[in-house]
Parts: structure tokens; C-alpha cells; sequence
């Protein structure tokens, strides 16, 4: 071997040192597939993110196995696609892997070439990316605008029931404008309380102090010790928004609908360092279970869940039960 065949060697291994080490810092699993011989050949991010050891080889079937049931037909279709393109080309997939032992699933985007001759389908190459952490965020985002539409709509029929429950009441005008005035500046203090992270506890009658002035406070019966339990922080804006949205059900459909019903709050036995808050609802119409969660409870027990807490509905036909369980703060 001359010096120019050696130095042209040495050259290539070089980039291939390079490629290799901009792959690996990329995070990419990058793969083969031999068509026509039925072999794939994967690097170790590949195996990694797919979760086949690296004890065997893999196979077609492998891979399949490794796409969440509801995504397989389209991640085939994909396949498919750029397959019968006469001159083969690009394929891009995403999809998720199916649950692990804790629940959740891993999002890959998978982009691959197709390679075809006279014959058909040669061989397909390609990267696989762990987009779980783009995927989450695009998801939350979407559950937020979801959240404001729906927050939105919700203080608009609010602000129309306290007008018409204010009217109702009024001896005159100034006497109308000074309450629903009073009225509207509650509600808007109950949004800033549900929008801002708190860096501490937060004393619950701190937070029913806001949340329920909207819907008239007369209404309600605190029970003893309610007011003096702490708010994990990390659970307050969860709290305040089920508060708010039990408090808006009970307006449109349950006992604060009729000018006889009350609300009942009381404490029940928990767990050290939790909270059993029971809303109890009373004097309304009679209660029917509907027929399926509304978007704002779904929303809300997911929000509880994830601070360690839970919501349990119940439809009493004399009067809706919600038990709220949530971790206590500390002072």
C-alpha cells in the first residue's frame, strides 16, 4: 500500500470517527433493512430506544412489536407509501412504543429512505429519534388552549348568572351596579389566584375566601378546621380550579341553581399529611348521574393526580358529593 492509498484510508476512517461521534451525540438510532434478506441491522441507540437487548439479532417482527397497536396500520401505510413510489424515497413516521411497566409510552420519529432497483424494494435505511419530550410539550400546549376556551366560556356564563342573580336582588340601580361590581372583582381575584404558581401554603379558607365569593358566600357552610388547613403549594392552583369549577357546576346544574340550595364543606378523616375535603352539595334539583365527565372535571382530577391528590364524584339523587383529597402544607 502506497502512501497516497494509506492517506486516503486514513482519511476516510477520520470521517467516520466524526459521523459516528455527531450521531452518538445526536441520540440517533440508526438502522438497515436487508428486504429482500429479511435482516436488520441496528446500532446500540437503536436497540436502546426500541428495548431489544443486544443478545440476539432482530428481526421484522421485532420492530413491529415494538409499535404501539394504534399506531402500527399507520406507520405501515407510511411504509407503504414510499414503497410504491416508482423510485422509492423518503418515508417519515412518528410513533409511540407501547406502555412500559409505569404506563407510559416513548414517542420515536423515524425517517427513512427507501432504495429500490429493477427488481423492487432493496434495502430501507434509516435514523430513529426519541421525540417523547416535543410530543409532551405539543400535548400540554394543546391541553392549555383547551383549558382558557374553556375557563373562558365558563366566566362568561358566570358574569351572566351573577347579573341575573344580582338584578333579582337589586332595590335600584346604583344599589345593582355596586354589587355586581363587587361581584366581578371576586371572580377576577379567583383567576389570579388560579394563575399564579404560589411559593408557599396556602390556608384553604385563604383560597375559599376568593373562590366562592363569586357564587355568594352565604351560600356556603364551612365545617370546622376547613379554614385552617394548608394547601400543599404545589396543589393550590389545582385546588382553586376544582373549587371553581364545582362551584360553577353547582350554579348551572346544582343546588345553587335554586334560590333554596346550600353547599356544605367538611373535613373527614385522611391519612397524615392529606386532606379529605367533602363538598356536599344539598336543597337543589334532583341529581342524575350524567353520561359521561365533562372536559373541566377530567381536566381537574388529572391536575389533582398529578400533585398526589384525587377527586371522587358522586350523584346522589338528594344532592352531588364530590370527596377531594389533596396533600396537606406545611406552615
Amino acid at each position: 500500500m502506497n502512501a497516497d492509498e494509506q492517506d486516503s484510508i486514513d482519511s476516510l476512517r477520520e470521517r467516520l470517527r466524526r459521523l459516528e461521534a455527531a450521531v452518538d451525540a445526536a441520540g440517533l438510532g440508526v438502522w438497515e433493512w436487508d428486504v429482500r434478506k429479511g435482516a436488520l441491522t441496528w446500532n446500540d441507540r437503536n436497540r436502546e430506544l426500541l428495548g431489544i437487548t443486544h443478545d440476539r439479532p432482530v428481526v421484522i417482527d421485532d420492530y413491529l412489536g415494538q409499535v404501539h397497536p394504534d399506531d402500527l396500520e399507520a406507520v405501515q401505510a407510511t411504509y407503504r407509501e414510499a414503497a410504491d413510489r416508482p423510485e422509492g424515497g423518503e418515508l417519515i413516521c412518528e410513533f409511540r412504543t407501547p406502555p412500559g411497566p409505569d404506563g407510559a409510552s416513548r414517542w420515536l420519529q423515524q425517517r427513512a429512505r427507501v432504495v429500490k432497483d429493477a427488481e423492487g424494494v432493496r434495502r430501507v435505511v434509516g435514523a430513529t429519534l426519541d421525540i417523547t419530550d416535543r410530543k409532551t410539550a405539543e400535548q400540554r400546549r394543546s391541553l392549555v388552549l383547551r383549558e382558557l376556551a374553556h375557563r373562558a366560556k365558563n366566566g362568561f356564563m358566570i358574569m351572566m348568572t351573577i347579573v341575573s342573580q344580582t338584578a333579582r336582588n337589586a332595590t335600584d340601580v346604583k344599589a345593582f351596579a355596586d354589587v355586581l361590581t363587587a361581584r366581578l372583582h371576586a371572580m377576577v381575584d379567583c383567576q389570579e389566584l388560579v394563575t399564579q404558581v404560589a411559593g408557599r401554603s396556602l390556608p384553604l379558607g385563604d383560597l375559599l375566601g376568593r373562590a366562592l365569593t363569586p357564587f355568594d358566600a352565604n351560600r356556603f357552610d364551612i365545617g370546622p378546621g376547613v379554614r385552617e388547613i394548608q394547601v400543599a403549594n404545589d396543589a393550590v392552583v389545582a385546588v382553586a380550579l376544582l373549587i371553581h369549577e364545582l362551584a360553577t357546576n353547582a350554579v348551572k346544574y346544582g343546588a345553587l341553581s335554586s334560590t333554596t340550595g346550600r353547599v356544605r364543606l367538611c373535613v373527614l378523616y385522611a391519612p397524615q399529611g392529606h386532606v379529605h375535603l367533602r363538598w356536599q352539595e344539598q336543597g337543589g334539583p334532583l341529581v342524575t348521574a350524567p353520561s359521561s365527565r365533562g372536559f373541566g372535571t377530567r381536566l381537574l382530577d388529572a391536575s389533582l393526580r398529578n400533585n398526589g391528590g384525587r377527586v371522587e364524584a358522586h350523584f346522589d339523587p338528594e344532592g352531588f358529593r364530590a370527596d377531594i383529597h389533596f396533600p396537606m402544607g406545611r406552615i
